[in-house]
């Protein structure tokens, strides 16, 4: 049976260091301040991922990384992102080299002077700065790319920052188990299980992985102690799956004593399209409450075969 979804404990090496974060996406980790959170995602052209991390006013953090099966072709992606750099930092007063980073990493500081309105009417500089990150694994088969913004209110100081970012960025790509930590989520999954796509609404987030057309539905409800006032977690998420439009050809219902079941609708008695073209015609169905975390952890796995299940964290396999 598979590892426990909510055991984090040997992803990581490193401590979060006072008043930062752990965020985890796409098999890379790293720590960031507690107020920094993922605000978008992408997949772009080569196989890279990019995210980007905001605080409460602005972007903070643009991160891009690309991996291969061999070797990558460095010079190539080293000369893309800085020419894409350049319109940003070629204003720059002043630069400087940040030291004391982990093997492999290598960021500049740039300083820039506007001058602005100050009180009254006088003119003032105000100085914001950039610091553009580079990491380049030992094998040469990730590269990692980040800019990181420091506008003039703001606090943090951009060494520091760097430096910590850069000896808390963990690679789990050759790991048997992926962690995902971003907003109040925080569990991992088999490797093999790519994400696909991800929806995150406030108190409801969806994260969609398949496995060689296998797939897997995760929502994680948020404030389970106020909405299943007066109902079971079972009756609760049958009444919401029922209303999911992303997974077609079925109703949900609740079983006899406990559980949850399905079944096919009239018009797909053999299987939906989506299930002839995935091979797939089984569901396996259930819902957990994490008292801990205050939420509902609510499944749908669209499989083929019972060893298929094996490959479910445990949480979410069969009792």
């Amino acid at each position: 049976m598979g590892s426990e979804l909510l055991d984090l404990k040997d992803c990581y090496q490193s401590k979060i260091p006072a008043g930062y974060r752990r965020l985890a996406w796409e098999g890379v980790s790293l720590c960031v301040p507690s107020n920094w959170e993922i605000a978008d995602y992408r997949y772009l052209r080569r196989q890279a991922c990019r995210i980007e991390i905001e605080d409460e006013v602005a972007i903070r953090l643009e991160a891009e990384w690309v991996r291969a099966t061999g070797r990558l072709n460095l010079e190539s992606i080293m000369e893309r992102y800085e020419k894409a750099s350049k319109p940003l930092t070629v204003k720059a007063e002043e630069k400087e080299g940040i030291l004391g980073l982990p093997q492999g990493w290598h960021a500049t500081r740039f300083i820039f002077k506007e001058t602005g309105a100050g009180k009254g009417a006088s003119l003032k500089f105000i100085r914001h700065e950039l610091v553009t990150a580079f990491y380049i694994c030992p094998q040469s088969s990730l590269f990692c790319f980040l800019l990181l913004h420091f506008l003039p209110e703001d606090r943090e100081d951009p060494v520091e920052i760097t430096q910590r970012l850069a000896s808390s960025f963990k690679d789990h790509r050759d790991e048997d188990y992926t962690p995902w930590q971003l907003f109040d989520l925080s569990y991992k999954m088999p490797s093999k299980f790519s994400l696909t796509k991800a929806s995150f609404d406030i108190g409801s987030k969806l994260m969609i992985f398949e496995w060689e057309k296998r797939r897997l539905f995760l929502w994680t409800h948020s404030c389970a102690d106020v909405f299943l006032k007066g109902t079971s977690p079972e009756k609760w998420a049958v009444g919401n799956l029922n209303a999911e439009k992303r997974v077609r050809g079925i109703i949900f219902r609740n079983k006899t004593g406990e559980g949850m079941g399905w079944r096919r609708k009239k018009m797909h008695p053999f299987g939906s399209r989506d299930d002839i073209g995935r091979w797939c015609f089984r569901f396996h169905v259930g819902c957990k409450v994490m008292k801990e975390n205050n939420q509902l952890l609510v499944w749908v796995y669209h499989y083929r075969e019972n060893n298929d299940l094996l490959k479910l964290p445990a949480e979410l396999a069969p009792s």
